[in-house]
């Protein structure tokens, strides 16, 4: 029988094969971090001298699309406080451009995956042949793993785009079932913004009793559903 290497040897093979995902993986694990220290520190500084355009205004509309969309997709902040932020300045009619956003940065990071990945995930599992066999046989159910992992209100949303172009799980999948996860933590998240009083309590996302209780029942569904997906074999 041969022997498995160790995790760490087996993920320097990855990185001289292709160095680029595994920098991937750092940078979507640390700059969002990194983005969201910067941006609190700025808008403290800054919030008083601020002029917020009304979201409805086609321009304002457009540019705040576009930039949270480019900024969630490659990574440069984390969708929650992008939601929590986007609640406080604009409101509920900013809700739906936040949708909209999040789902583009979806595709951005699902693609800019799918150019980075080059086979990782096959030299990862190469030395687990069982785990490779099963994530063949759950191929057509993919939809399922994205939504449960989407729905979880602890899988940084970086880190689940690079997973899903390593998968391979499709675009059109990542989108429409991941639009379906993300509803709940964002809706979630956005409620938080609303409901803050001023900036200071914006930034600091105070979470009430009753979201604990959600976010809870959200982390609960997430680990069933991914458990289940890994779980359920196809009978032959």
């Amino acid at each position: 029988m041969s022997k498995k290497p160790p995790i760490f040897k087996h993920f320097s093979l990855i990185y001289r094969r292709n160095p680029m995902v595994l920098i991937a993986v750092f940078w979507a694990g640390i700059v969002p971090s990194l983005g969201v220290l910067f941006l609190v520190q700025w808008l403290y500084r800054s919030w008083g001298g601020l002029e917020i355009p009304h979201i409805l205004a086609f321009h304002t509309a457009i540019s705040y699309v576009l930039v949270g969309a480019l900024m969630m997709g490659m990574a440069l902040i984390p969708t929650t406080f992008f939601s929590v932020i986007s609640g406080f300045v604009f409101g509920w009619e900013a809700f739906p451009f936040l949708v909209l956003s999040y789902t583009m940065a979806s595709a951005i990071g699902y693609l800019s995956g799918r150019l980075l990945e080059k086979n990782s995930l096959e030299w990862l599992l190469k030395p687990y042949p069982k785990a490779e066999k099963i994530i063949e046989e759950k191929k057509d159910r993919m939809g399922w793993l994205i939504f449960f992992v989407r729905i979880s209100p602890v899988i940084p949303f970086a880190i689940s785009n690079l997973v899903f172009a390593m998968l391979d799980t499709g675009l059109k999948r990542v989108l429409w079932f991941g639009l379906l996860g993300m509803l709940p933590r964002t809706f979630l998240a956005f409620f938080t913004g609303v409901l803050a009083g001023d900036i200071q309590e914006a930034l600091r996302a105070k979470t009430a009793s009753w979201q604990y209780l959600v976010i809870a029942l959200l982390l609960i569904m997430s680990i069933w559903g991914i458990y289940s997906f890994f779980k359920t074999r196809r009978s032959s």
